[in-house]
């Protein structure tokens, strides 16, 4: 039954995602219009605001991402396979359903100036943030709830678990069979996830305004605020902006598919096929470099003579046992040494 069923699903799949897509396709064209004159991008630059922006949204970003995927592996590590990982996993609706802007605002209450954190630690004074630290590891904490579910989805359990068994048996510990074992199962699946993760703490806006910084905000808060405001030049900047923001995502993106593509390479490969390597020199180019090396000598040797006098020397001695073969008429015979067999 679930044959006859998979075509009409998958249609009403494409559907779903055409009546969510097709009025992008206007709103692209309206987003690239500004894009095609220097003097918008002249007046963006020049805003003050853009270049502190710009590293508090890089700042914020990455300790999101990163940290929301070390938190997540780092309890995969610690609870899978076992009961604190089936709790965990149970709970995991739970976190996903507080609300971001519930959540920044916990944190704001519990962290901020006067909080509840500093009527406790009366030694502690709160610091200027920024460059949005607080925003990224609030992120982290919250989109670490997402990861692990994406980890949950895709994680083949039954088999894994019985080759964790096996690794452990040879006394490889935790952090050995996540490494071994369990992210080459779920790369794939978990690249896609993090690129999500990447994406939403990037244009996040909501908890930005929240927990700050202020002035000037992310990147993602100044665009929203120049795209509200009823000057043309401003909404201008607002649209280019989010140009500014797509590149990012696509520049961090490209740098994170490098890195799990080298780390990928680095992995040995599961069917014990050893992959040929490409890092040693073939043999005809080493070849060609032995003739090279000779020539490299000889030069070095002219060098040497040339710089020291001592060809001065070389050719008076020539001159010399040439001159006394001619007259002493002697003839020097070479005699060759035979060893005696033992």
């Amino acid at each position: 039954m679930a044959s006859p069923l998979r075509n009409p699903l998958s249609g009403l799949v494409w559907a779903a995602m055409a009546v969510i897509y097709l009025p992008l396709l206007p709103a692209s064209g309206m987003l690239l219009a500004p894009a095609f004159s220097p003097g918008n991008w002249a007046t963006l630059f020049a805003d003050p605001q853009l270049p502190q922006a710009l590293a508090a949204t890089l700042v914020s970003t990455l300790i999101a991402t990163l940290g929301s995927l070390f938190i997540a592996l780092t309890l995969l590590a610690l609870l899978w396979p076992g009961e604190g990982w089936q709790r965990l996993s149970t709970r995991l609706p739970w976190l996903l359903a507080v609300p971001h802007v519930a959540f920044a605002t916990s944190a704001l209450l519990l962290f901020a100036e006067g909080g509840q954190f500093y009527r406790i630690c009366t030694v502690c004074s709160p610091q200027l943030d920024r460059y949005g630290i607080g925003l990224g590891l609030t992120l982290a904490v919250k989109e670490s709830a997402f990861v692990l579910w994406a980890i949950y989805a895709a994680l083949p359990e039954k088999r894994l678990a019985q080759q964790k068994i096996v690794l452990h048996t040879f006394s490889y510990g935790r952090m050995q069979a996540l490494y071994w074992l369990v992210l080459p199962a779920i790369a794939p699946a978990l690249g896609a996830v993090m690129l999500a993760v990447l994406a939403w703490s990037l244009s996040v806006v909501d908890v930005a305004i929240v927990l700050g910084p202020g002035n000037p905000p992310t990147l993602a808060v100044l665009a929203w605020q120049w795209l509200t405001q009823g000057d043309a030049q401003q909404q201008t900047k607002g649209t280019l902006l989010c140009l500014v923001l797509l590149l990012l995502l696509a520049a961090l993106a490209a740098v994170g598919y490098g890195f799990w593509t080298a780390w990928r390479r680095a992995q040995p490969d599961p069917s014990g096929v050893r992959r040929a390597s490409h890092s040693a020199l073939p043999a005809r180019v080493l070849g060609g470099l032995l003739p090279l090396c000779g020539v490299l000598c000889a030069l070095v040797l002219l060098m040497l003579f040339t710089y020291s006098k001592l060809w001065v020397v070389v050719v008076l001695r020539a001159m010399w046992m040439t001159v006394k073969k001619i007259v002493s008429k002697t003839d020097y015979t070479w005699y060759k040494t035979e060893r005696s067999a033992d």
